[in-house]
């Protein structure tokens, strides 16, 4: 059996500024080693992210999250137990912005692309559904409570 866990936080600086291949190199290391797969999606200031493996292991990288200091208001969304993984192949969306040679147009391919993953990937649990609903919310920029 797999354990999901879906969380959405907001980032407590401009990305930029959190080291983004730190965080990133990390925690591709740290999952890999503990089996954890999922995806995270960092946008408009707001991380969205979901976390499939063994329960000891993703309680333990989700209590690691809460009290990363580059993440704020840190808020458990959904977790469950289901019999296979929806991410095992993903890993990290992110657009930055402020690369050179980026435009407006870029940023709006990217958003329509993660709205559009959220419309057509499988939904086969509510944690799955859930993570979706608040990708959609990141990039909408909304603020549903």
């Amino acid at each position: 059996m797999i354990y999901k866990l879906t969380y959405e936080s907001n980032a407590s600086a401009p990305f930029d500024q959190l080291g983004v291949e730190q965080i990133l190199s990390a925690a591709r290391t740290r999952n890999k080693a503990m089996d954890i797969t999922g995806c995270l999606v960092y946008h408009n200031g707001c991380f969205v992210q979901i976390l499939e493996g063994d329960r000891s292991h993703v309680t333990k990288v989700f209590k690691r999250i809460a009290q990363d200091t580059r993440h704020s208001n840190v808020r458990l969304v959904c977790e469950e137990v289901d019999d296979k993984r929806s991410f095992s192949d993903w890993n990290m969306a992110y657009f930055d912005p402020t690369m050179q040679g980026i435009d407006t147009s870029d940023l709006q391919n990217f958003e329509r692309n993660l709205l559009m993953l959220s419309d057509f990937s499988d939904k086969l649990s509510a944690t799955v559904n859930l993570f979706w609903f608040n990708v959609r919310k990141a990039i909408l920029n909304l603020k549903i409570v």
